[in-house]
């Protein structure tokens, strides 16, 4: 076997994450498909991407209650928009509740649209219009309490929101992250000793794993087909 062979051969041998995580929640992947990815040769045609959790946590550069709120919001919806098949981006518009300048609405909007593709004005408009995705993502009022998020499958007209609580986790990224954040400052100054910052990673995570497995009632999601 060539070098360059050898080196091909050990290339496609790799996993498709080679992140050295340590500490990272998991959950079900988002299946999603992308038309425009379809026509480029991406994927075959009708066969979805898959976003994970880890991919949004790399894009966002950590792992938190916002991000997992956003990310398990997101699946909600999608779950509940297309019951009987992918779904579908270009075909989703979202309203994120509240103003882009609210505290943690920035990232969880990021995360919804790393997963859907919708935009605001500065997303990809498509080839001739196919495949766009600007000028679907907005902020705005959402009739729901606590994060609420708005969803709409444009084709049908049909719209979900999605409410997520995060002080029903155990810890409110609103409210400077509860018990668990009290470690934090020590161990950004480099004053907290390897076993306390081991007891706070684990603590921050599982309350994020919690987040991830929340179910669609009864947690702190609640979803509510809207017109």
């Amino acid at each position: 076997m060539s070098k360059h062979e050898s080196t091909a051969a050990d290339s496609s041998a790799r996993t498709t994450d080679e992140t050295p995580w340590k500490h990272l929640a998991s959950a079900e992947p988002i299946r999603i498909r992308d038309p425009l990815a379809e026509v480029l040769g991406m994927v075959p045609d009708e066969e979805p991407l898959v976003v994970t959790f880890a991919d949004v946590a790399k894009a966002a550069g950590h792992a938190c209650p916002a991000v997992a709120g956003a990310y398990r919001s997101t699946q909600l919806a999608l779950e509940r928009l297309y019951p009987d098949g992918y779904p579908v981006r270009s075909d989703i518009a979202v309203t994120v509740g509240g103003d882009s300048s609210d505290s943690g609405l920035g990232p969880m909007a990021n995360v919804i649209r790393h997963i859907t593709g919708a935009a605001d004005e500065t997303g990809f408009a498509g080839f001739g219009g196919f495949g766009g995705r600007d000028d679907l993502l907005s902020f705005g009022d959402v009739d729901a309490s606590g994060r609420a998020f708005r969803f709409e499958r444009t084709s049908t007209d049909a719209a979900v929101v999605v409410s997520f609580d995060p002080s029903a986790t155990g810890v409110d990224p609103d409210d400077s992250g509860g018990g668990a954040m009290e470690t934090l400052p020590r161990i950004v100054a480099g004053d907290a000793d390897a076993d306390e910052a081991t007891a706070f990673r684990d603590r921050w995570h599982e309350r994020v794993q919690r987040i991830l497995d929340a179910p669609a009632a009864g947690g702190p999601f609640t979803v509510e087909e809207t017109g």
